[in-house]
């Protein structure tokens, strides 16, 4: 194989790429194009959409649950009953874990009130 032979080969694929793009491109709609099915809504009922404060709450509980968890494998760890020190670790980090990103949802919606307390009106 020659090298113009290598040159024609990579243009011939090149070319074939170019007729592929050119049908995929016909095929595409942009979303303003398409049309929305029936029975498909963008938005949630007001019955399927979840309450802020009810989602925290339950956030919080599991939180809780893992920290009270991780307490009672570390007492059981001591007095013998659970033999695997991996287990208690691992409930350890778990609820180290949960209390950390809880702090830091914490955190950024302390700040975004903040910041909404600083725009002048």
């Amino acid at each position: 194989m020659s090298a113009v032979d290598g040159i024609g080969a990579v243009g011939g694929v090149r070319s074939a790429l170019a007729g592929q793009g050119l049908e995929a491109a016909q095929r595409l709609r942009t979303l303003k194009e398409m049309e929305p099915q029936p029975g498909i809504t963008l938005q949630p009922s007001q019955a399927e959409r979840p309450d802020f404060s009810a989602t925290l709450k339950e956030t919080l509980a599991e939180v809780n649950d893992l920290q009270l968890e991780s307490e009672a494998m570390l007492e059981r760890f001591a007095t013998g009953e659970v033999q695997n020190l991996h287990d208690v670790v691992i409930a350890q980090q778990e609820a180290a874990i949960a209390f950390r990103l809880v702090q830091e949802v914490r955190d950024k919606l302390l700040q975004g009130y903040q910041e909404l307390m600083r725009m002048q009106v």
